[in-house]
């Protein structure tokens, strides 16, 4: 946990932080692009296989600091489990947007509406990053400031679907949003479960979450905490739905990578940790 002085839009000290956590791991940490003058990475277990596992990225709109500080929250908080999981991370997608606290990159792009272009050198080279790789699930932490409390895209695929789940961890700490209606979606107890085609995003841009439900994942969930509640609960929310996320996974066995490996790393969670993941 950071100092209380201590801006959840530093880049340096968030970089600084993920390079204790892949130390303690024993997680690999490294650069894989450079944008704006920041340099970008990535984290990954040597339990990550190509199918199965856990994808899960923040910071790709940079005014949204407690989806950054949630992800380096909870690999903090377990960072001596974290090497048994099938796991990878991406910190923080847009530096020069967190450390600006905008959601925009410097050159003025949504970034999570790129991923359906050929011509963005960053994009292409994050899609190369994972190009090998079939999810369990993945998670991308995000926040709203229009949101009255948290809420969660769950776009629809295997089932039995987590997203209810999810957010009953995240209304620990921060109340579910209640609105019927969300970003002109229907939304039932903070829950906008969706299915969608390419399609339906050609003229507004695909955003990461659809890229990876159509290439990469079997299930696919977007994280939403409301940015003008204290960061602390949104913090605290974030870590909850992600610990979820990995504890359904867990118990789903098959869906995590081959059932003798899932099996192992259940056991060896619940002989290290008497807490959740």
């Amino acid at each position: 946990m950071p100092p209380a002085f201590q801006s959840p839009h530093d880049y340096r000290s968030l970089i600084s932080r993920w390079r204790a956590v892949a130390c303690d791991s024993g997680l690999s940490m490294r650069r894989f692009a450079n944008e704006s003058g920041y340099p970008v990475f990535y984290l990954k277990s040597k339990g990550l296989k190509k199918t199965g596992g856990f994808y899960f990225s923040a910071g790709i709109h940079g005014d949204e600091a407690g989806a950054t500080e949630g992800l380096i929250r909870w690999a903090e908080i377990h960072r001596s489990e974290l090497s048994s999981l099938p796991l990878l991370l991406f910190p923080c997608l847009n530096p020069w947007g967190l450390v600006n606290n905008c959601r925009l990159d410097a050159q003025g792009r949504d970034l999570n509406r790129w991923f359906q272009h050929e011509e963005l050198p960053f994009i292409q080279t994050l899609k190369q990053r994972v190009a090998p790789y079939r999810f369990a699930s993945a998670m991308m932490l995000h926040e709203d400031y229009d949101g009255q409390g948290v809420y969660l895209y769950e776009l629809e695929g295997t089932k039995p679907y987590w997203g209810e789940s999810l957010l009953n961890a995240a209304g620990s700490f921060l109340p579910i949003d209640s609105r019927l209606r969300i970003e002109g979606r229907k939304a039932v107890a903070g829950l906008v479960r969706r299915k969608v085609e390419a399609r339906s995003f050609k003229g507004l841009g695909l955003p990461e979450a659809i890229y990876f439900h159509l290439n990469h994942a079997h299930r696919t969930f977007t994280t939403e905490t409301p940015s003008e509640f204290a960061l602390e609960q949104r913090v605290q929310a974030q870590v909850a739905m992600i610990e979820q996320c990995i504890r359904k996974g867990l118990e789903s066995g098959k869906n995590v990578g081959p059932a003798e490996e899932c099996d192992s790393i259940s056991s060896h969670h619940r002989q290290a940790s008497s807490g959740s993941i």
